[in-house]
């Protein structure tokens, strides 16, 4: 690309979905959530290190990130997703991003419906692969 970000792989079939939540319990209903609307799931991170870990694979479509991972607030996966143009979606407790950056970042607020996160994810998906 001319602005020097790396474009995102090709769609996968069914798309695939990294989820970045350090509370497990959260993590595994997301995960459930995302198979029942015929997603897959790529991975699953509880910590900044992990999503690194997870990120390096490029496995995925896009990115469910928890904005409270590793603290209260941890901007640095954000930076890294959007650096590799990876979309994704905050899903987290707080009702806005901390970084004016991120302002534009979609935003899931929990507690949340299946089709909320359903219009998320499709929202995502089709806007990394227009």
């Amino acid at each position: 690309m001319a602005d020097g970000r790396v474009s995102p792989p090709k769609l996968r079939c069914p798309p695939s979905v990294l989820i970045v939540e350090d509370q497990m319990l959260i993590a595994f209903l997301v995960d459930d959530i995302v198979r029942e609307l015929g997603y897959g799931v790529s991975a699953t991170a509880s910590t900044i290190d992990a999503a690194r870990h997870e990120l390096a694979k490029r496995n995925f479509d896009a990115v469910l990130l928890d904005i409270g991972l590793d603290g209260p607030y941890s901007p640095e996966i954000a930076d890294v997703l959007s650096e590799m143009a990876i979309p994704f979606a905050f899903v987290t407790g707080y009702r806005e991003p901390f970084e004016a950056r991120h302002a534009d970042v979609p935003l899931l607020s929990k507690p949340f419906t299946s089709e909320q996160l359903r219009v998320l994810l499709e929202r995502l998906i089709w806007r990394g692969h227009d």
